[in-house]
């Protein structure tokens, strides 16, 4: 792969797209990942501007960089947040090669664009402005850009957690790759702040019953039972359960919309102390 050019950090938008084509052109699919290059190129920018900026890692070719900038301390330092990985790509499937960054008809194309090389691209633009024109900044900003995030994590926010939490102590808020974006609703615009996430949940069943060969029909075989439970739970409506957050963000949209986009949502019933939410909206949770 060519050196990428270095980016001169400006608002220009055009410089923004020139960026973000750029970090497209490292191939960080994830399995196996290979940010290295792309996080040492970021990183070779932010030094040359003159910011405080390092990479940690628990693997050398699967770092994580974090960079710095001072503020007055009067506010909590903010943390920008994003990762340069990134979910594989088939070429046959893509009108263009995801990895050239190619801009068609005033888009950018190429794995990453969205998640999340282009949040990237305008995070990294406004610490380098923000650091060129020596902005007075109430606290810190921290620039954290990651690893690994498309796999669970093990090489990047997990081990910045469990081995560098130092670096992020005193944070209240974040700007990361989900919340804020704007959406229309009754002619009004909602901006939305992520305050929880969902976490993943594994479960594991297991089926027991006689083994059959595989040269042999049968009905009542382990596979079969398995088979069974697979379409019980394909055709099966599972409860909602809706979340204490979740309800607060509907009431306050509802508030904001007139009748009757908001007028069915204040009717949500609030969770019985102690029941699932879907219990409390008549809704039974039921095993299968």
């Amino acid at each position: 792969m060519p050196t990428p050019s270095p980016i001169v950090p400006s608002g220009v938008p055009h410089q923004i797209a020139e960026l973000l084509q750029t970090l497209i052109r490292f191939d960080t699919t994830n399995p196996p990942g290979n940010e290295r290059d792309c996080l040492s190129y970021i990183h070779r920018l932010l030094t040359e501007a003159g910011c405080d900026a390092q990479l940690v890692g628990r693997s050398p070719e699967r770092p994580n960089l974090i960079a710095r900038l001072q503020g007055q301390g009067d506010a909590p330092p903010l943390l920008l947040q994003g990762h340069v990985d990134v979910v594989p790509a088939d070429p046959r499937e893509w009108q263009h090669p995801p990895f050239e960054g190619r801009i068609v008809d005033g888009y950018v194309w190429g794995r990453g664009a969205l998640d999340m090389k282009g949040g990237i691209a305008m995070m990294l633009t406004a610490f380098l402005r923000a650091k060129a024109e020596a902005l007075p900044l109430p606290g810190d900003v921290i620039l954290a850009l990651v690893s690994d995030e498309e796999r669970g994590g093990e090489y990047g926010a997990r081990y910045l957690v469990e081995s560098q939490g130092r670096l992020f102590q005193g944070v209240h808020y974040a700007i990361g790759e989900f919340g804020g974006f704007s959406f229309p609703l009754g002619n009004r615009r909602f901006y939305p702040i992520m305050v929880p996430d969902k976490q993943i949940c594994v479960l594991r069943a297991t089926v027991r019953a006689h083994g059959e060969h595989g040269a042999f029909t049968g009905k009542d075989g382990a596979m079969a039972q398995l088979a069974r439970v697979l379409l019980q739970l394909e055709k099966h409506r599972m409860p909602v359960h809706v979340t204490p957050a979740a309800r607060r963000m509907l009431l306050a949209i509802a508030s904001n919309l007139p009748f009757p986009q908001g007028n069915p949502v204040p009717a949500t019933p609030e969770p019985a102390p102690g029941r699932p939410d879907s219990q409390a909206a008549g809704q039974p949770a039921q095993d299968i």
